[in-house]
């Protein structure tokens, strides 16, 4: 059983607060005597029915429960089963949800985006045979327990557990990828699954966040709507990662692609996942390392592509890295940019929460050098990355599609 404690706030309305969370220095911190050892607790905002998991050393000191959360309290306790069953009531409530997305049977999604969706710290995705589950806090290691026997009620896929990166680290908390529930064949760790009108592999073992940035679905969805209007048949993609973008211009008949990353397996994946999906025989060339490095060679060997994908990792990890992140978006920019053919376009993205959208086009765009840029599209992340209806980071991907139009 767990004890839930009351929490007072400073300064604001928590009545018609509308964050899924609280910061540090809008709480009245609680005493250590009501903590656990992690200093975690379950809350109660006082003089409302709001219910959260608490952690006294963290920035977001406060993120909430669904509303739902308070018809499972008894005598200001929640027991352990009951936990369980919120969790699994959630489950459903929020795979309802997701459904109105209307993506296509069995297509790989993003069950829970974390504090957007009302999971503090957890995401939770399913890519047709498995679901795979990612936590990034100290909060969702407390949570974790009751949210796994949540989701062994809720389905009897396998389950994998993938909590790794930056966050993790910033937190203090190790690496761990292990399997819950193992599948009943050994299959290497190898998932196959249906996405953005792909059919792509990737291995739990090696993967970049939990599998695939399932994130870039509208986005890839846009790529492959305007390459029939185009006369694109040499493509870059930079940091290709498992080659989503460069399987998009494939099957859709770009017949000579080139990607760069900096991680050799992920190249040889990117490689498979293209040849599974290209409608004709391609030639793939993959250039391993720096991408920065290998634009100067390419820019210095007068090499031209029709399209260019460039969508790096999050260039500002914190705010304290926003201005330099601003130069490398400038800088990849005016690379990529010179590579591209009279008409070509360039696809150029940021997933970095810190840069504000503005800043992001201000500083791409002065990449650019003298010319007609032609603002072709702004693209957005999955509706399954939960975006609220707030003047928040929680819209933190940013894609823009871009042509060099010569008339």
């Amino acid at each position: 059983m767990i004890s839930i404690q009351e929490l007072e706030t400073k300064g604001i309305n928590v009545k018609s607060f509308t964050s899924p969370w609280l910061f540090s220095n809008q709480v009245m911190h609680l005493d250590d005597t009501a903590l656990n050892e992690q200093k975690i607790a379950i809350v109660r905002i006082k003089e409302t029915n709001k219910y959260g998991i608490y952690h006294k050393n963290s920035l977001i000191s406060v993120r909430f429960f669904s509303d739902y959360f308070q018809n499972y309290i008894q005598n200001n306790i929640i027991t352990k089963e009951h936990f369980v069953e919120f969790f699994f009531n959630h489950l459903n409530r929020i795979v309802a949800i997701k459904k109105l997305y209307d993506f296509t049977s069995n297509e790989a999604y993003r069950v829970s985006h974390g504090d957007n969706d009302f999971f503090p710290s957890i995401a939770i995705d399913f890519y047709n045979t498995v679901y795979v589950i990612q936590i990034s806090s100290i909060v969702g290691e407390f949570l974790l327990p009751f949210v796994i026997e949540a989701l062994l009620k809720f389905t009897t896929l396998p389950l994998f557990e993938r909590s790794t990166g930056q966050i993790r680290k910033l937190e203090n908390l190790p690496e761990r990828t292990r399997w819950i529930r193992e599948p009943n064949i050994s299959n290497n760790f190898q998932v196959d699954c249906n996405f953005a009108n792909l059919s792509l592999k990737f291995f739990l073992n090696k993967a970049q966040k939990t599998g695939l940035f399932l994130d870039q679905r509208n986005n890839l969805k846009y790529l492959e709507k305007i390459i029939p209007h185009t006369k694109i048949k040499k493509s870059l993609d930079i940091c290709s990662y498992a080659g989503a973008w460069s399987a998009t211009a494939a099957k859709l008949g770009v017949e000579n692609l080139t990607l760069i990353d900096q991680d050799v397996w992920a190249l040889n994946l990117a490689k498979e996942n293209i040849l599974l999906n290209s409608s004709k025989d391609c030639l793939v060339t993959t250039l391993h390392g720096d991408l920065f490095e290998h634009l100067q060679k390419l820019n210095k060997e007068n090499s031209k592509f029709d399209l260019i994908i460039a969508d790096p990792p999050a260039f500002a990890k914190a705010k304290k890295h926003i201005s330099e992140a601003a130069r490398a978006y400038s800088r990849l920019a005016k690379l990529a940019s010179r590579l591209l053919t009279d008409n070509g376009i360039l696809v150029i993205c940021s997933c970095s929460r810190h840069v504000s959208d503005e800043l992001f086009l201000e500083s791409i765009a002065k990449g650019f050098d003298n010319g007609n840029w032609l603002f072709l599209h702004k693209g957005e992340q999955s509706p399954c990355h939960t975006r609220l209806a707030l003047p928040d980071s929680s819209d933190y991907l940013k894609c823009y599609f871009i042509q060099k139009r010569v008339l």
